[in-house]
């Protein structure tokens, strides 16, 4: 089943209309509740049924001279038909409700997998990824318990109130102006508690969120903690975090439970209040004992359905909650603006940086300012500079993962601006210093990305990577499943994936991103291999720290403050003396 949800959904998303939203994400006809009304009614029809058997066997065992014992055998009877009939109709409505939900889970957990793709890298960059997974994980959850809850317990309560209310209305119509006393009583406590529940419960949303940002980061720094002896450190620190979302749960759970105890006092004085008036009813001949029985039983049913209704509301507010939570990332507007552009059918590999500016917005003025190189297809360029001159952010620029303040960049003469990036990537491929792996086989992570598997493509892309330098020692070769991140390889093997992952579309444009600065002396030959067969025939972008791994590059330009300070071969830079023969010298 494809991720793609049949229609986007935030088109359509409406956190500030959470009930609204809330029907449109299960996407179903009003016939489908109907079907569902009418079947649920049947279902339930035995729990209606027992209040009227019950007080015809008082009468009949009370009276029976007016209430025949062959009336109660028909009731009898009726009731277990009833209740024969449950079993099927119950498990159909619960069959047909769980499609529904679980359909409304998967389109929604698809339309925010499908919006996190789109959202800009700006907004990766500043929002935590155990923030992003509690909203897939947990507020999706949130949802689907909600709907399960009203389509059971909502479902029931409405159907017996209203039941209750039609029984009373067409035999006992003085009673009934007593059984609605009930409803601007639900009405006022939901009221009064309202704002509070959906305060503390966005509040105890909030905190989860960080949990659940801040568990990951604790797991993914384990390896730093326990090397630095920071173990304790970790624990009281996510300790602290466990301690406020302690703090706001107990909050939101004593709200909750005042909220069900004044109800449950309000319904259950009521229900006192009720049968003392039906007893006096009963004193004056007005009611026989067994519609005593009948009264109170149903008036018992619209109190628990009232109760249950009240009882709901907390459950209700966690679910609102979570729509509005989930609005946060599809009614997101930072989005990489693709549609309407124009597609990328091939690429040539000439690149142009015309008077190209870029500011991060900090207030600490231009990354770039006013960067101007062409690069011609087939071209090796390496980009070498001080830490923090604006190496990484050009290759971002280029990349498209972000777009420059002022200036533009020309790919094959056109304006990236113009061009849907989407298409262009298919034509790119990324080396960058930190490895990142799926967990799989080596040959599951060499594919990623691409559109299938060429057997002799594949055999050339490994051995382009060196990678059977080290495959055909393991015993399941190719197929070797590399852990967690690439847990069970080393750093130069886990690199030598990589550049055959890149390999492996055939790109146009090749991007190394100080793809050897962590590597041994060993590891860094390997790889280096790798890359200069890599390179070849493929305009190439080189970020290095190490100057002797560029000897090779056709030109090198010299970055220094977001602008370029010098550019040339090897040797010609050498010769210069410039900035790259300083930064050389330091490297000896």
């Amino acid at each position: 089943m494809s991720l793609e949800p049949r229609q986007p959904l935030e088109r359509h998303y409406r956190s500030s209309r959470p009930a609204a939203t809330l029907l449109y994400l299960l996407d179903r006809t009003w016939l489908f509740y109907v079907k569902a009304l009418i079947i649920y009614l049947i279902k339930q029809s035995p729990a209606w049924m027992l209040p009227f058997l019950m007080a015809r066997t008082i009468n009949t065992l009370a009276q029976p001279e007016r209430y025949p014992m062959t009336g109660l055998l028909v009731y009898i009877a009726v009731t277990a038909i009833l209740l024969l009939q449950n079993v099927p109709m119950n498990t159909c409505y619960v069959v047909l409700i769980s499609r529904m939900v679980r359909r409304m889970e998967f389109r929604l957990r698809a339309a925010l997998v499908t919006r996190l793709q789109q959202l800009s890298i700006s907004f990766h960059d500043r929002t935590e990824s155990g923030r992003l997974q509690a909203k897939v994980l947990r507020d999706v959850e949130q949802i689907q318990t909600l709907c399960i809850f009203l389509s059971d317990t909502g479902v029931a309560a409405l159907t017996s109130f209203v039941f209750v209310i039609a029984v009373t209305a067409s035999r006992q119509p003085v009673l009934l102006l007593y059984f609605v006393v009930m409803v601007p009583v639900c009405v006022l406590l939901m009221y009064f508690f309202r704002e509070k529940m959906q305060h503390r419960n966005a509040a105890f949303r909030t905190e989860l969120e960080r949990m659940s940002a801040q568990v990951a980061e604790m797991i993914m720094m384990i390896p730093v903690a326990r090397a630095h002896g920071a173990e304790k450190e970790a624990e009281e620190r996510i300790a602290s975090q466990f301690s406020h979302v302690n703090e706001r749960g107990v909050s939101l759970d004593r709200v909750n439970a005042l909220f069900g105890s004044s109800g449950f006092v309000a319904f259950q004085f009521s229900l006192l209040t009720g049968l003392c008036v039906m007893i006096w009813l009963c004193w004056k001949g007005r009611l026989t004992v067994g519609e005593v029985t009948l009264y109170q039983s149903l008036f018992g049913m619209m109190v628990n359905s009232v109760n249950m209704m009240i009882s709901a509301y907390p459950q209700l507010a966690k679910g609102m909650e979570s729509i509005r939570s989930i609005g946060e990332i599809l009614e997101c507007p930072d989005l990489e603006k693709n549609e309407g552009k124009a597609s990328v059918s091939q690429v040539q590999g000439h690149i142009r940086f015309e008077q190209v500016d870029f500011d991060y917005g900090t207030g600490r003025g231009p990354v770039i300012s006013g960067f101007n190189l062409e690069v011609h297809p087939g071209e090796c360029i390496a980009l070498v500079g001080s830490s923090g001159s604006g190496k990484s952010t050009l290759i971002n620029l280029l990349i498209g993962f972000r777009r420059p303040t002022s200036g533009r960049i020309l790919l094959d003469g056109i304006d990236m601006e113009t061009v849907d990036m989407r298409t262009f990537r298919r034509h790119i491929a990324v080396v960058s210093q930190e490895t990142l792996l799926a967990s799989g086989t080596i040959r599951e992570n060499i594919l990623y990305g691409a559109d299938e598997e060429v057997g002799e493509q594949m055999r050339t892309v490994v051995e382009t990577a060196n990678l059977s330098e080290f495959t055909d020692r393991l015993p399941d070769g190719l197929d070797t499943r590399v852990g967690e991140g690439g847990a069970t390889l080393s750093g130069g093997q886990k690199q030598r994936v990589a550049i055959a992952r890149a390999l492996i579309r055939d790109p146009r444009i090749l991007v190394l991103d100080e793809a050897t600065s962590a590597l041994d002396v060993v590891s860094e030959k390997l790889v280096q291999e790798a890359i200069d067969r890599a390179v070849c025939n493929r305009t190439t972008f080189i970020v290095a720290h190490r100057l002797s791994t560029i000897r090779k590059a056709d030109r090198i330009v010299v970055i220094e403050n977001g602008r370029i300070a010098e550019t040339g071969t090897y040797s010609e830079l050498v010769d210069r003396r410039g900035r790259f023969f300083e930064m050389q010298l330091l490297q000896h």
